[in-house]
């Protein structure tokens, strides 16, 4: 009876060993990047539920998260200060582990990056600003290229007026075409100003919990 016992205890570990061990193999990191719309940011200036909570609840709920690292995002941030950082390697503490934004990337199996409505806004699409811009993006990507060969998603640019419409269909068409080049994925969300429900006020371009749970959505439907 005891040798049957130890028979079986022993059998229930190895197969623990063998579930444990299959099942860390499917485990993902994911890893954000950008600016205010990355971490949720409302015009009241605190963090809402972002695409990037659903992602990761998601991934929560088959478990198969490994790792959800997104202080490297922040409002205001800008496509130089997310270069700088890069090759600076800044470091962070993540479920108090130090960091470095370099390893992160290279670690990352879903990186997803949003950069470009917090500074475009704030400049107000001038020309200038706008070439700046894709001058940066591009030099952004090509970096990230070199750390990360898994899925990078990169995520447009929304008008939030008529006046924006044309001027962000050509800022994501360069988005796009770089992205690709760089085999990444691009994810276009300008269909978000058809619905006035996902936006927290008509003062503001950052949007709600609906508009976040769309992105969201979006980001399935492509790494599926």
């Amino acid at each position: 009876m005891k040798k049957k016992l130890l028979i079986l205890t022993l059998v229930g570990s190895l197969i623990s060993i063998l579930i444990y061990f299959y099942t860390k193999n499917d485990e993902i990191t994911i890893v954000s990047l950008g600016d205010g719309l990355a971490v949720g940011m409302t015009p009241y200036n605190i963090k809402g539920y972002s695409y990037n909570d659903y992602l990761k609840e998601h991934f929560e709920n088959i478990h198969q998260l490994k790792n959800y690292i997104s202080e490297f995002s922040g409002a205001g941030t800008t496509t130089k200060e997310l270069i700088y950082k890069i090759k600076e390697n800044k470091n962070i503490t993540s479920k108090d582990e130090p960091i470095d934004i370099k390893h992160a990337i290279n670690e990352a199996n879903i990186l997803t990056l949003a950069i470009g409505m917090d500074e475009l806004h704030a400049k107000n699409f001038t020309r200038e600003v706008i070439n700046e811009y894709q001058k940066d993006v591009t030099e952004l990507l090509n970096i990230l290229k070199t750390l990360n060969y898994n899925t990078v998603i990169v995520i447009g640019l929304y008008p939030t007026n008529n006046r924006e419409i044309l001027t962000i269909a050509k800022i994501n068409a360069y988005l796009r075409d770089v992205a690709l080049k760089n085999n990444f994925l691009f994810l276009d969300i300008t269909s978000l100003k058809d619905h006035p429900e996902y936006f927290l006020n008509s003062n503001s371009y950052y949007i709600n919990y609906q508009g976040h749970s769309y992105i969201y959505n979006e980001i399935k439907r492509l790494i599926s």
